[in-house]
Protein backbone atom coordinates (compact mmCIF):
# COMPACT_ATOMS: atom_id res chain seq x y z
CA UNK A 1 0.00 0.00 0.00
CA UNK A 2 1.50 3.22 -0.91
CA UNK A 3 2.05 6.07 1.84
CA UNK A 4 -0.05 9.05 2.45
CA UNK A 5 3.08 10.97 0.62
CA UNK A 6 3.20 8.81 -2.53
CA UNK A 7 -0.72 9.43 -3.37
CA UNK A 8 -2.11 12.09 -5.71
CA UNK A 9 -4.83 14.03 -5.12
CA UNK A 10 -6.23 16.53 -7.30
CA UNK A 11 -4.63 20.11 -6.94
CA UNK A 12 -5.79 22.08 -5.89
CA UNK A 13 -7.24 20.54 -2.98
CA UNK A 14 -10.40 19.12 -4.09
CA UNK A 15 -13.81 17.71 -2.82
CA UNK A 16 -16.18 16.08 -4.01
CA UNK A 17 -19.90 15.75 -2.53
CA UNK A 18 -22.44 13.28 -4.70
CA UNK A 19 -26.19 12.43 -4.82
CA UNK A 20 -27.07 16.12 -4.22
CA UNK A 21 -30.39 15.79 -6.37
CA UNK A 22 -30.61 11.62 -4.52
CA UNK A 23 -33.96 12.86 -2.83
CA UNK A 24 -36.99 11.91 -4.67
CA UNK A 25 -38.07 15.70 -4.97
CA UNK A 26 -35.21 18.21 -4.52
CA UNK A 27 -35.12 22.22 -4.87
CA UNK A 28 -34.29 24.39 -7.77
CA UNK A 29 -31.83 26.10 -5.10
CA UNK A 30 -29.99 23.22 -4.96
CA UNK A 31 -28.50 23.80 -8.65
CA UNK A 32 -26.77 27.02 -7.19
CA UNK A 33 -23.02 26.94 -6.10
CA UNK A 34 -23.73 29.36 -3.65
CA UNK A 35 -26.34 27.43 -1.92
CA UNK A 36 -23.84 24.50 -1.06
CA UNK A 37 -20.86 26.92 -0.28
CA UNK A 38 -23.05 28.19 2.35
CA UNK A 39 -24.76 24.54 2.96
CA UNK A 40 -20.90 23.24 3.48
CA UNK A 41 -19.06 26.84 4.92
CA UNK A 42 -17.68 24.44 7.99
CA UNK A 43 -15.47 22.93 5.87
CA UNK A 44 -14.44 26.53 4.50
CA UNK A 45 -14.57 25.86 0.67
CA UNK A 46 -13.59 28.93 -1.56
CA UNK A 47 -15.13 27.98 -4.34
CA UNK A 48 -18.64 25.22 -5.52
CA UNK A 49 -19.59 23.75 -8.90
CA UNK A 50 -22.70 21.99 -9.55
CA UNK A 51 -22.53 19.18 -12.15
CA UNK A 52 -25.31 16.75 -13.41
CA UNK A 53 -26.26 15.24 -16.70
CA UNK A 54 -29.02 12.84 -17.85
CA UNK A 55 -26.69 10.16 -17.77
CA UNK A 56 -25.97 10.89 -14.10
CA UNK A 57 -28.63 12.67 -12.75
CA UNK A 58 -28.12 12.17 -8.94
CA UNK A 59 -25.96 15.33 -9.54
CA UNK A 60 -22.30 16.37 -7.80
CA UNK A 61 -20.48 19.66 -5.98
CA UNK A 62 -16.88 20.08 -6.89
CA UNK A 63 -15.09 21.85 -4.02
CA UNK A 64 -12.36 23.83 -4.36
CA UNK A 65 -10.30 24.66 -1.35
CA UNK A 66 -7.44 26.17 -2.50
CA UNK A 67 -3.46 25.55 -2.80
CA UNK A 68 -2.45 26.29 1.02
CA UNK A 69 -2.01 23.63 3.48
CA UNK A 70 -4.99 24.81 5.27
CA UNK A 71 -7.60 24.21 2.07
CA UNK A 72 -5.77 20.15 2.27
CA UNK A 73 -6.38 20.27 6.28
CA UNK A 74 -10.13 21.40 5.57
CA UNK A 75 -10.71 18.72 2.47
CA UNK A 76 -9.59 15.66 4.91
CA UNK A 77 -11.42 16.60 7.72
CA UNK A 78 -14.89 16.44 4.79
CA UNK A 79 -13.59 13.75 3.66
CA UNK A 80 -13.54 12.37 7.77
CA UNK A 81 -16.38 13.04 8.43
CA UNK A 82 -18.52 11.50 5.24
CA UNK A 83 -15.94 8.27 6.17
CA UNK A 84 -16.93 8.03 9.43
CA UNK A 85 -20.41 8.44 8.65
CA UNK A 86 -20.20 5.90 6.42
CA UNK A 87 -21.22 7.85 3.37
CA UNK A 88 -17.52 8.01 1.72
CA UNK A 89 -16.34 7.10 -1.85
CA UNK A 90 -16.68 3.38 -0.93
CA UNK A 91 -20.15 3.63 0.32
CA UNK A 92 -21.59 5.75 -2.50
CA UNK A 93 -20.15 2.89 -5.14
CA UNK A 94 -21.60 0.44 -3.35
CA UNK A 95 -24.51 2.08 -2.99
CA UNK A 96 -25.08 2.57 -6.69
CA UNK A 97 -23.98 -0.96 -7.81
CA UNK A 98 -26.96 -2.06 -5.02
CA UNK A 99 -29.49 0.48 -6.83
CA UNK A 100 -30.15 2.61 -4.16
CA UNK A 101 -28.43 5.51 -2.37
CA UNK A 102 -29.74 8.01 0.42
CA UNK A 103 -28.47 11.26 1.57
CA UNK A 104 -25.11 12.82 1.01
CA UNK A 105 -22.15 11.18 0.40
CA UNK A 106 -18.43 13.12 0.28
CA UNK A 107 -14.58 12.30 -0.03
CA UNK A 108 -11.52 14.14 -1.56
CA UNK A 109 -10.81 14.04 -5.12
CA UNK A 110 -7.41 11.87 -5.47
CA UNK A 111 -6.14 9.80 -9.11
CA UNK A 112 -8.78 7.58 -9.51
CA UNK A 113 -11.75 10.45 -9.98
CA UNK A 114 -9.18 12.04 -11.84
CA UNK A 115 -8.63 9.82 -14.14
CA UNK A 116 -12.10 8.12 -14.44
CA UNK A 117 -14.53 8.74 -17.32
CA UNK A 118 -17.66 10.79 -17.16
CA UNK A 119 -19.02 13.92 -15.64
CA UNK A 120 -16.63 14.39 -12.47
CA UNK A 121 -13.40 12.81 -14.46
CA UNK A 122 -14.01 15.60 -17.19
CA UNK A 123 -14.50 18.60 -14.96
CA UNK A 124 -11.50 17.89 -13.11
CA UNK A 125 -8.59 17.48 -16.05
CA UNK A 126 -10.26 20.28 -17.16
CA UNK A 127 -9.67 22.72 -13.91
CA UNK A 128 -7.07 20.60 -12.06
CA UNK A 129 -3.88 18.89 -11.83
CA UNK A 130 -2.69 15.35 -10.01
CA UNK A 131 0.19 16.20 -7.57
CA UNK A 132 1.78 14.14 -4.20
CA UNK A 133 1.74 15.54 -1.27
CA UNK A 134 5.38 15.12 -1.15
CA UNK A 135 5.63 16.92 -4.20
CA UNK A 136 3.54 19.73 -2.94
CA UNK A 137 5.05 20.07 -0.10
CA UNK A 138 8.76 20.66 -1.98
CA UNK A 139 7.15 23.24 -4.38
CA UNK A 140 5.77 24.73 -1.40
CA UNK A 141 9.56 24.47 0.05
CA UNK A 142 11.11 25.79 -3.14
CA UNK A 143 8.38 28.63 -3.06
CA UNK A 144 9.37 29.61 0.68
CA UNK A 145 13.09 29.42 -0.58
CA UNK A 146 12.68 31.68 -3.12
CA UNK A 147 10.88 34.15 -1.46
CA UNK A 148 13.01 33.63 1.43
CA UNK A 149 15.73 34.31 -0.94
CA UNK A 150 14.43 37.33 -2.98
CA UNK A 151 13.54 38.77 0.47
CA UNK A 152 17.24 38.51 1.90
CA UNK A 153 17.98 39.83 -1.73
CA UNK A 154 15.42 42.75 -0.72
CA UNK A 155 16.74 43.13 2.85
CA UNK A 156 20.26 42.79 1.05
CA UNK A 157 19.24 45.99 -0.98
CA UNK A 158 17.86 47.40 1.76
CA UNK A 159 20.88 47.16 3.98
CA UNK A 160 22.91 48.63 0.71
CA UNK A 161 20.78 51.57 0.48
CA UNK A 162 20.52 52.45 4.25
CA UNK A 163 24.47 52.33 4.52
CA UNK A 164 24.41 54.72 1.89
CA UNK A 165 21.98 56.62 3.03
CA UNK A 166 24.22 56.57 6.73
CA UNK A 167 27.12 57.52 4.89
CA UNK A 168 25.10 60.39 3.02
CA UNK A 169 23.67 61.25 6.11
CA UNK A 170 27.35 61.43 7.59
CA UNK A 171 28.30 63.33 4.80
CA UNK A 172 26.20 65.54 4.39
CA UNK A 173 26.56 66.20 8.74
CA UNK A 174 30.15 66.46 8.37
CA UNK A 175 29.47 69.54 5.86
CA UNK A 176 26.97 71.09 7.54
CA UNK A 177 28.92 70.91 10.71
CA UNK A 178 31.65 72.21 8.84
CA UNK A 179 29.53 74.89 6.94
CA UNK A 180 28.29 76.12 10.58
CA UNK A 181 31.36 76.16 12.22
CA UNK A 182 32.27 78.38 9.36
CA UNK A 183 29.48 80.39 9.55
CA UNK A 184 30.04 80.79 13.24
CA UNK A 185 33.80 81.47 12.85
CA UNK A 186 32.51 84.94 10.40
CA UNK A 187 29.86 85.14 12.67
CA UNK A 188 32.16 85.54 15.45
CA UNK A 189 34.66 87.67 13.11
CA UNK A 190 32.06 89.83 12.25
CA UNK A 191 31.20 90.66 15.79
CA UNK A 192 34.86 91.38 16.47
CA UNK A 193 34.78 93.48 13.27
CA UNK A 194 31.62 95.33 14.36
CA UNK A 195 33.43 96.03 18.20
CA UNK A 196 36.19 97.41 16.26
CA UNK A 197 34.45 99.44 14.29
CA UNK A 198 31.96 100.52 17.17
CA UNK A 199 35.94 101.13 18.48
CA UNK A 200 37.25 103.05 16.08
CA UNK A 201 33.61 105.07 15.77
CA UNK A 202 33.95 106.08 19.00
CA UNK A 203 37.81 107.21 18.52
CA UNK A 204 36.72 108.93 15.38
CA UNK A 205 34.04 111.25 17.30
CA UNK A 206 36.34 111.88 20.06
CA UNK A 207 38.96 113.22 17.70
CA UNK A 208 36.43 115.40 15.54
CA UNK A 209 35.54 116.74 19.27
CA UNK A 210 38.91 117.77 19.64
CA UNK A 211 39.40 118.78 16.02
CA UNK A 212 36.46 121.32 16.89
CA UNK A 213 37.86 122.21 19.96
CA UNK A 214 41.38 122.90 18.22
CA UNK A 215 39.04 124.67 15.96
CA UNK A 216 37.87 127.03 17.49
CA UNK A 217 40.51 127.73 19.67
CA UNK A 218 42.73 128.47 16.26
CA UNK A 219 39.88 130.25 14.76
CA UNK A 220 40.42 133.07 18.21
CA UNK A 221 43.83 132.74 17.53
CA UNK A 222 43.66 134.14 14.32
CA UNK A 223 41.10 136.27 15.32
CA UNK A 224 43.06 137.59 17.71
CA UNK A 225 45.84 137.81 15.30
CA UNK A 226 43.95 139.81 12.99
CA UNK A 227 42.67 142.37 15.40
CA UNK A 228 46.52 142.79 16.47
CA UNK A 229 47.94 143.59 12.97
CA UNK A 230 44.47 145.62 12.35
CA UNK A 231 45.97 147.58 14.77
CA UNK A 232 49.62 147.61 14.02
CA UNK A 233 49.15 148.24 10.70
CA UNK A 234 46.94 151.27 12.03
CA UNK A 235 49.81 152.31 14.26
CA UNK A 236 52.12 151.77 11.58
CA UNK A 237 50.17 154.11 9.43
CA UNK A 238 50.24 156.85 11.92
CA UNK A 239 53.76 156.28 12.57
CA UNK A 240 54.43 157.09 8.90
CA UNK A 241 52.32 160.32 9.30
CA UNK A 242 54.32 161.57 11.91
CA UNK A 243 57.72 160.67 10.15
CA UNK A 244 56.33 162.55 7.34
CA UNK A 245 55.62 165.05 9.28
CA UNK A 246 59.11 165.55 10.82
CA UNK A 247 60.88 165.21 7.82
CA UNK A 248 58.52 167.93 6.34
CA UNK A 249 59.84 169.71 8.99
CA UNK A 250 63.72 169.07 8.65
CA UNK A 251 63.11 170.36 4.84
CA UNK A 252 61.49 173.48 6.21
CA UNK A 253 64.68 174.06 8.67
CA UNK A 254 67.31 173.56 6.19
CA UNK A 255 66.09 175.64 3.38
CA UNK A 256 65.73 178.86 6.10
CA UNK A 257 68.68 181.49 5.78
CA UNK A 258 69.49 183.33 8.85
CA UNK A 259 72.41 185.33 9.84
CA UNK A 260 72.47 185.21 13.56
CA UNK A 261 74.41 183.22 15.18
CA UNK A 262 72.11 181.91 18.27
CA UNK A 263 68.89 181.52 16.02
CA UNK A 264 71.52 179.22 13.68
CA UNK A 265 72.59 177.29 16.96
CA UNK A 266 68.61 176.76 18.02
CA UNK A 267 67.78 176.09 14.38
CA UNK A 268 70.85 173.34 14.76
CA UNK A 269 69.54 172.21 17.64
CA UNK A 270 65.89 171.23 16.32
CA UNK A 271 67.21 169.73 13.20
CA UNK A 272 68.93 167.60 15.44
CA UNK A 273 66.05 166.73 17.31
CA UNK A 274 64.16 166.46 14.73
CA UNK A 275 66.75 164.10 12.94
CA UNK A 276 67.04 162.10 16.40
CA UNK A 277 62.99 161.50 16.27
CA UNK A 278 62.96 160.42 12.58
CA UNK A 279 66.16 157.60 13.46
CA UNK A 280 63.41 156.68 16.91
CA UNK A 281 60.84 156.42 14.16
CA UNK A 282 62.30 154.94 11.55
CA UNK A 283 64.19 152.04 14.21
CA UNK A 284 60.78 151.51 15.75
CA UNK A 285 58.79 151.79 11.89
CA UNK A 286 61.64 149.03 11.00
CA UNK A 287 60.46 146.79 14.63
CA UNK A 288 57.12 147.12 13.88
CA UNK A 289 57.42 146.00 10.17
CA UNK A 290 59.08 142.71 11.59
CA UNK A 291 56.81 142.14 14.50
CA UNK A 292 54.30 142.70 11.50
CA UNK A 293 55.93 140.12 9.37
CA UNK A 294 56.07 137.46 12.15
CA UNK A 295 52.53 138.14 12.88
CA UNK A 296 51.18 137.84 9.32
CA UNK A 297 53.38 134.61 9.01
CA UNK A 298 51.63 133.53 12.06
CA UNK A 299 48.19 134.52 10.80
CA UNK A 300 48.98 132.44 7.64
CA UNK A 301 50.47 129.67 9.47
CA UNK A 302 47.08 129.23 11.67
CA UNK A 303 44.61 129.75 8.59
CA UNK A 304 46.35 126.84 7.16
CA UNK A 305 46.27 124.80 10.36
CA UNK A 306 42.49 125.56 10.56
CA UNK A 307 41.86 124.78 6.72
CA UNK A 308 43.37 121.29 7.64
CA UNK A 309 41.53 121.14 10.66
CA UNK A 310 38.23 121.84 8.36
CA UNK A 311 39.49 119.10 5.82
CA UNK A 312 39.79 116.35 8.68
CA UNK A 313 36.18 116.82 10.14
CA UNK A 314 35.01 116.76 6.31
CA UNK A 315 36.53 113.11 6.05
CA UNK A 316 35.41 112.06 9.37
CA UNK A 317 32.03 113.34 8.27
CA UNK A 318 32.19 111.39 4.99
CA UNK A 319 32.93 108.34 6.99
CA UNK A 320 30.01 108.06 9.16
Amino acid sequence: MASSSDERYVWPWTGIVANIFGKPKHEPVECDSMYWLGKLEQYKPEEAYVLHCAEDPTGYVVLKFGTEWTGFTQMMKLDTYFLVDHHGKKDYYESRKMGYSSGLFGWCAQAEDYNSEGLVGNFLRQKAELKKTSMVAQESLNEKTETLDHLYGEIGSVNKKISEMESKYIEDYMSLDKMMKEIEKKRDLLHQTRAEATEKQMKARSDVLSLLEKHQMEKKAVSDALLKLEKEMGNEQKLNLQIAELEEQLKVLKCVNSEEADHENKRKIEIEEIEEKLEDMIFDMSVKDDENQALKKKVQEAKTELEDARQQIIKVNVLF
